[in-house]
């Protein structure tokens, strides 16, 4: 049987997915295909038996909807699973279409994300400088750039002889520049691609970000990681699926730019300090 996948929600969620995907084509004789966005194509690679891009006009036809669980927000289920229907390739089944990730029960398998070249140099830590303005359930959850700005100044001289290096993408972090440190790098970019943030990995001694999907790839991939947030258990526990080292911050869940940044950045230091 052949059946295919869509991926274009949060992309917390194409993790859940990816590790069904791995479950299926190690306990099932389907051809398992994916239909996702150009920059997740590497959570599938050596997974799915074929990977296809969303259709040309997707972006334009659903520019408007805030991604959402395995959707968009304000864009009906069904007006997505007919979308998607009329798009796929020929002979393909379209299946668990935009589903709750609890669809998936036990048929999950999670493992670290193939590295797409080996990397070589000196340690680093890396930052997730969380930043969306879309919405204003999501905006609650931004820590402020101030933060970000004083925290990356810490790690740095804190330890010098790492690079402090910010990854994500510009609509969905803060693009800081003005950290006057020899060893911070900034990796913000319009384009940034999510197989170089896991290839950092390899590179890492530590990572810290606001819970979101960057810190849960970081633990995966099995980098000590300190995340800000109000859902501890989750995140260090639950959805820590390598039991990798975890440290928490907990913070208010609609006020995350409340914290004691002094006590928080402490905090990080201490744990970063104790990854070394």
């Amino acid at each position: 049987m052949k059946i295919i996948y869509v991926d274009i929600g949060e992309l917390g969620w194409s993790l859940y997915l990816s590790a069904h995907i791995r479950w299926l084509k190690r306990n099932s004789e389907d051809h398992i295909g994916i239909m996702t966005l150009a920059d997740r194509k590497c959570l599938y690679r050596g997974l799915a038996d074929s990977i296809y891009d969303v259709p040309d006009d997707f972006h334009e036809r659903f520019k408007v909807g805030l991604q959402s669980g395995f959707g968009l927000k304000g864009i009906s289920r069904e007006e997505l699973k007919n979308y998607f229907k009329e798009n796929i390739p020929g002979g393909y089944c379209l299946n668990g279409v935009f589903m709750c990730q609890k669809f998936f029960g036990d048929k999950k398998i999670f493992e670290p994300y193939s590295y797409s070249k080996e990397l070589i140099g000196k340690s680093e830590v890396l930052v997730f400088p969380r930043h969306r303005d879309r919405h204003p359930k999501i905006n609650s959850r931004n820590l402020s750039k101030k933060f970000y700005i004083r925290m990356i100044r810490a790690l740095c001289d804190e330890f010098s002889d790492y690079t402090v290096r910010t990854m994500g993408i510009v609509s969905g972090a803060y693009n800081i520049t003005k950290i006057e440190r020899a060893n911070y790098i900034n990796e913000i970019s319009e384009d940034a691609d999510l197989q170089d943030l896991i290839d950092r990995c390899q590179l890492a001694i530590a990572a810290v970000g606001s819970q979101s999907a960057p810190p849960k790839i970081s633990l995966l991939q099995g980098v000590p990681t300190f995340m800000i947030g109000h859902q501890r258990e989750r995140h260090v526990n639950r959805d820590n699926w390598m039991s990798t080292k975890a440290g928490f911050y907990d913070v208010p869940k609609s006020h995350y730019a409340e914290l004691d940044s002094v006590d928080c950045i402490n905090e990080i230091i201490s744990f970063v300090g104790s990854c070394q």
